[in-house]
């Protein structure tokens, strides 16, 4: 089956037809989607460690007491690998639906995308400071990189939104 032809989808308030942008929109954002849940899996659970955060908790709160900065990093990197676990299966639902064309992820992905492509501000700041930084700063360069591809997604989907609909497809007849 070409997914070129995939051409008509049926939704509540009539039917869309494909444009030549559908597919390389779709596979651009489940490829993003995915490669970016990989990359907050990896510089998360492998590059953040406790040390790494009593470390950027000394630079930031000198006036902490030792204990309370082991007690803080311990609690901020279990909340973070919790909250990455959730973001990556977030992802990877957004990445399915982004293939499979399912028209509340197109929403969904453009909030996201947003919400990534403001991260080119901090990583930037971030590559301004990296002594108070978590992270090394080759994975905040590798972030930073993200959020432009993110905000070049992000305004190919606003154009899509605005020329055709979600997905770059128009109602059928227009």
């Amino acid at each position: 089956m070409n997914a070129e032809r995939e051409v008509v989808v049926e939704l509540a308030r009539g039917r869309r037809e494909a444009t030549s942008w559908t597919v390389p929109l779709r596979r651009a954002s489940a490829a993003f989607m995915v490669v970016y849940a990989l990359a907050q899996l990896v510089t998360n659970a492998v590059l953040v460690t406790e040390s790494a955060l009593e470390r950027t908790l000394r630079a930031s709160n000198p006036l902490l007491t030792p204990d309370e900065v082991r007690a803080t990093a311990s609690l901020d990197y279990t909340v973070s690998l919790v909250l990455v676990v959730i973001i990556t299966a977030a992802l990877a639902v957004l990445a399915v639906g982004s293939l499979r064309g399912w028209r509340w992820t197109f929403w969904v992905d453009l909030i996201a995308l947003a919400l990534v492509s403001v991260t080119v501000l901090t990583n930037a700041l971030a590559l301004a400071s990296p002594a108070v930084q978590a992270l090394p700063p080759v994975a905040i360069m590798i972030n930073l990189v993200i959020a432009v591809v993110a905000l070049g997604l992000l305004v190919w989907f606003i154009a899509a939104a605005a020329r055709y609909g979600p997905w770059a497809m128009p109602r059928a007849g227009h």
